[in-house]
C-alpha cells in the first residue's frame, strides 16, 4: 500500500508541477491587441517555421521582423524563421508604436514517458518532428520486480526501431547516501548495459527530500550520477524550478548537467542543456505528455544538425495552402476518408464541418509538408469541409454522407480479426491519393498489393491503434483490385479506379519520363522547364513517405528539383503555380 501511496503521489507530481501547459498567445495589455500567432516556439537547425502578428483577430502584413540574435535563428521580411544554431533568442515584430514578441528555441526536440502514457506509436511520435525520448527506467529501489517500469524496455527497443535518440530517467525517493547507490544499483540492472544516446537523469523532487539540508542531497546525487558514469552513462540532474533554487545548490550538483523543469516561454535558471518546458499532445501518444528541448548534441551526431532532416526553405513572400480534395467527395460503404492539407505553414489548420450530422471533420496527425484530416461518415446530406490557415487562408470542398457503413468483418481461422474500411469500388476524382483502414489486432504488418498498378499503386502508410493504413495513389486510367492480406493468408479486397492521364501536363517540360523509376537510398534531380514565361513553381511530393524533397533551385527559366527515395511504393512529384491552388503531377515515380 505504501509504494501504491508512493506511485499515485509521483503520477500528481508529474502532472501538476512537471508539466504546466503553456498559454497559445502571450500578448499584453500594452500591446493594444497587437500579438503574435505564437509566444514560444521550437525549430532545429535548418528547420523553419512562419509567424504571423494579428491586430485582434486580423493577420496584420504591415509589421517589420527582427531578430535579436540572428546567428541563432534569422527571420525575413515574411516571418518566416530559419534556425542557424542550437540556441535561444527572441524575434519581434513592430508596426508603428506597437511591438510583440516570440522565444525561438533552436534545439533538438523530445519527449519523456513512463508507464503512464500506454502503448505509443513511436512512428508517429518521428514523424511528428521529435528527435529523441527520456524514458523512465523506474522509482526508487525498495523493490525491485515491482518498481521497474513496465513500459521502459518495449519503449527503448521501439524508440530506437524508428531511429529515435534515446536517454533514460530515473524517479528518487533516496534520503541518505545508501538509498542513492541503491537507487542507482536499480537503474544500473534496467538499463543491463544497454546504450544510450542522451544521458540519464537523476530525478530529484520528491516530498521526502523537501527538509533535506543543500549538503546531503549533494552527496544523494553525486552517489547516484558517479555510479552511473563509473558504468559509461552519461548524467544530468532532473527537477523543478523552485526545487532546484531551493534545494539543489551544492557544488556537488552543479557538477553535473541540468534539465530544469519550468513551465515558461523562457526560463531564467542559469545554466541548464535541457528545458522541460511544458506538456503537449503529441502524435502517436495517447493523451498528452512532458515535452523538452535539448541545447545541446549529446548523441554526439556532429555540428548542430543531430539529424534533423534539414528542408528546403521556402520563399516565405507567399503561404502554401493546398488541399488535395477539390470536386465534391461522396461516401460509399467507406465510413472514413482522409484528406491532406500541404502547407509550408507549422500552425496547425481548423476545421469545420457545415452539417456535421451528415458529415464530421477532425485533425489526425501532422505530416512532413502539411496536416491530414479525416471525414467520417455520418449521415445522409452535404457538407461543406473548410479547412482555415493561421493567417485566414482557407479551402474547402464538399463531401456527400451516405448514412451507411457496410465493411464486413472476416473472421481468421487463428481468432484475429481482418476488417477494411473501404469494400465498394472507389473512385479518385480532384485527390492524387486516398488512404484506408485495415482493422487487425495482429502484430505484423499486412501486405497490400494492386493488380494494376499503373493505374492505382498502393503502399504502407503507419500503424494505428487497432489496425494499419494504406495508401492508393491515383497512377493511370483503369481499374485495379487492391487486395490486403494478413500473416495468416485472409485477405479482404476492393476496386479502386484510376482516373489520371498518363502523360505530364502541357505547359512544362521535363528532362525525365513521365513514369519514372528509382530505387530507394537514390536521389534524383529533375529538370522542368515551362513553355512560356517563368512562372513561381513550389514543389513538393504525393507521398513524402516515398520519396521526399531535398532541394529545388530555379536557374535561367529552369527548375531543378531533387528527390530522395526512402521506401517501396509509388509517389508522384506535383508543381504549382503562384496564385493557383491546384498542383500539376509532373512524374510518377516508382521505388524499388
Amino acid at each position: 500500500m505504501k509504494k501504491r501511496i508512493l506511485a499515485l503521489i509521483l503520477a500528481a507530481v508529474a502532472s501538476g508541477i512537471m508539466c504546466l501547459p503553456l498559454p497559445a498567445h502571450a500578448a499584453n495589455a500594452s500591446t493594444g491587441g497587437f500579438q503574435l500567432s505564437e509566444s514560444s516556439i521550437g525549430v532545429g537547425v535548418g528547420d523553419y517555421t512562419k509567424l504571423y502578428a494579428y491586430f485582434g483577430s486580423s493577420v496584420d502584413s504591415n509589421v517589420t521582423w527582427s531578430s535579436a540574435d540572428g546567428t541563432i535563428a534569422a527571420v525575413d521580411s515574411g516571418g518566416t524563421v530559419t534556425g542557424k544554431k542550437i540556441g535561444q533568442t527572441v524575434v519581434t515584430a513592430r508596426d508603428g508604436a506597437y511591438s510583440s514578441s516570440c522565444v525561438v528555441n533552436v534545439a533538438y526536440k523530445g519527449i519523456d514517458v513512463s508507464r503512464y502514457q500506454g502503448t505509443i506509436d513511436w512512428s508517429a511520435v518521428k514523424n511528428y518532428g521529435i528527435d529523441f525520448a527520456m524514458i523512465r527506467t523506474g522509482y526508487g529501489s525498495e523493490n525491485w520486480s515491482v518498481q521497474t517500469d513496465p513500459y521502459f524496455q518495449t519503449y527503448y527497443n521501439s524508440a530506437k526501431a524508428v531511429g529515435l535518440k534515446v536517454g533514460a530517467y530515473h524517479y528518487s525517493y533516496a534520503t541518505s547516501v545508501a538509498m542513492a547507490q541503491a537507487e542507482a544499483d536499480f537503474c544500473l540492472n534496467i538499463l543491463n548495459g544497454q546504450k544510450l544516446d542522451y544521458p540519464v537523469a537523476y530525478d530529484v523532487e520528491d516530498k521526502s527530500q523537501w527538509g533535506l539540508s543543500t549538503d546531503t542531497l549533494g552527496q544523494i546525487v553525486q552517489a547516484f550520477c558517479s555510479k552511473l558514469q563509473a558504468a559509461g552513462y552519461k548524467t544530468v540532474v532532473y527537477s523543478y524550478y523552485s526545487f532546484y533554487n531551493a534545494h539543489l545548490t551544492s557544488s556537488l550538483v552543479a557538477q553535473y548537467d541540468t534539465w530544469i523543469a519550468h513551465s515558461t516561454d523562457r526560463t531564467d535558471f542559469s545554466p541548464y542543456t535541457m528545458w522541460q518546458y511544458g506538456q503537449r499532445t503529441i502524435p502517436g501518444v495517447s493523451g498528452s505528455c512532458d515535452v523538452d528541448y535539448s541545447f545541446y548534441d549529446y548523441s554526439g551526431s556532429g555540428n548542430g544538425s543531430g539529424g534533423i532532416t534539414t528542408p528546403t526553405v521556402p520563399d516565405s513572400s507567399e503561404q502554401v495552402f493546398t488541399c488535395d480534395t477539390t470536386n465534391t467527395y461522396t461516401f460509399s460503404s467507406n465510413k472514413t476518408y482522409n484528406y491532406k492539407i500541404t502547407t509550408n505553414d507549422t500552425f496547425t489548420p481548423s476545421v469545420s464541418s457545415s452539417n456535421p450530422g451528415a458529415v464530421s471533420v477532425s485533425y489526425l496527425r501532422r505530416l512532413t509538408d502539411g496536416f491530414l484530416f479525416q471525414l467520417t461518415n455520418k449521415g445522409t446530406g452535404e457538407a461543406v469541409i473548410t479547412t482555415t490557415a493561421g493567417n485566414g487562408t482557407s479551402v474547402s470542398f464538399t463531401a456527400v454522407g451516405s448514412g451507411t457503413d457496410t465493411t464486413v468483418t472476416t473472421q481468421p481461422a487463428n481468432g484475429g480479426t481482418l476488417r477494411c474500411d473501404t469494400t465498394l469500388p472507389y473512385t479518385f476524382g480532384s485527390n492524387s491519393s486516398y488512404v484506408y483502414k485495415v482493422y487487425s489486432n495482429s502484430s505484423a504488418v499486412p501486405t497490400a498489393v494492386s493488380s494494376n498498378p499503373s493505374a492505382v499503386a498502393v503502399s504502407y502508410s503507419g500503424k494505428t491503434s487497432d489496425g494499419y493504413l494504406f495508401r492508393i495513389t491515383n497512377a493511370g486510367t483503369g481499374a485495379a483490385v487492391i487486395t490486403t492480406a494478413d500473416a495468416s493468408g485472409v485477405s479482404v479486397s476492393f476496386t479502386a479506379n484510376g482516373t489520371l492521364s498518363s502523360q505530364a501536363p502541357s505547359g512544362i517540360q521535363s528532362d525525365t519520363p513521365y513514369q519514372f523509376s528509382m530505387t530507394k537510398g537514390k536521389t534524383y534531380m529533375f529538370k522542368f522547364t515551362p513553355a512560356s514565361g517563368t512562372p513561381a513553381l513550389r514543389f513538393t511530393t504525393g507521398n513524402s513517405a516515398v520519396i521526399q524533397t531535398v532541394s529545388a533551385v530555379q536557374s535561367g527559366g529552369s527548375y531543378f528539383y531533387k528527390i530522395k527515395a526512402v521506401a517501396a511504393g509509388q509517389a508522384g512529384v506535383y508543381a504549382t503555380e503562384s496564385g493557383k491552388s491546384s498542383p500539376q503531377r509532373l512524374s510518377i515515380v516508382t521505388v524499388s
